[in-house]
């Protein structure tokens, strides 16, 4: 059986494997950031290091649906950040070989997309060599993340529908 790059790359999501990720990139690929519309993250070694960050920040990843039209894929993934789940959707463009030229990522809900930001901005700081980032954003983090955790405990039932 013949793998793809899109194979390698779901496998990779699967086993935490930044380095098998990268090899399905194409070297002009881009990747938007799922937190801010600040910047975006290219080349395979860029988005390598992201993912070996992101592998650090979640547990239990699994996909759990791919949906293919022509070189534009979804997939659908599931895991867990800080004991939050967490659901993730990725577009994925693809180049003529077949490796990924883009990728556009989504997530939901809220607490899942705080508990996210929290654990990994952190994580690239440091990475960086930015210790004192690493704390400004520990506690930006966690400032988001209560807030939203509230906000879904207390406030987003008083909308819920009725039945």
């Amino acid at each position: 059986m013949t793998t793809t790059y899109l194979d390698d790359w779901i496998t990779a999501g699967r086993e935490h494997d930044a380095a098998l990720a990268a090899s399905a990139l194409a070297t002009n690929v881009e990747m938007v950031s799922p937190l801010t519309d600040g910047f975006v993250f290219s080349g395979p070694d860029e988005i390598r290091e992201l993912l070996s960050a992101v592998f650090e920040a979640v547990a239990d990843y699994r996909p759990v649906s791919t949906i293919r039209d022509g070189d534009t894929v979804v997939v659908v993934g599931r895991a867990t950040v800080r004991s939050v789940a967490l659901e993730e959707f990725q577009q994925l463009e693809l180049d003529d070989d077949g490796r990924i030229l883009r990728i556009t990522i989504a997530m939901r809900p809220l607490p899942a997309i705080t508990a996210f930001a929290r654990e990994l901005g952190p994580i690239l700081a440091r990475r960086q060599g930015n210790p004192r980032a690493a704390r400004t954003l520990r506690f930006a983090g966690a400032f988001l993340d209560n807030i939203a955790a509230t906000g879904d405990r207390r406030f987003i039932p008083l909308a819920a529908p009725t039945h």
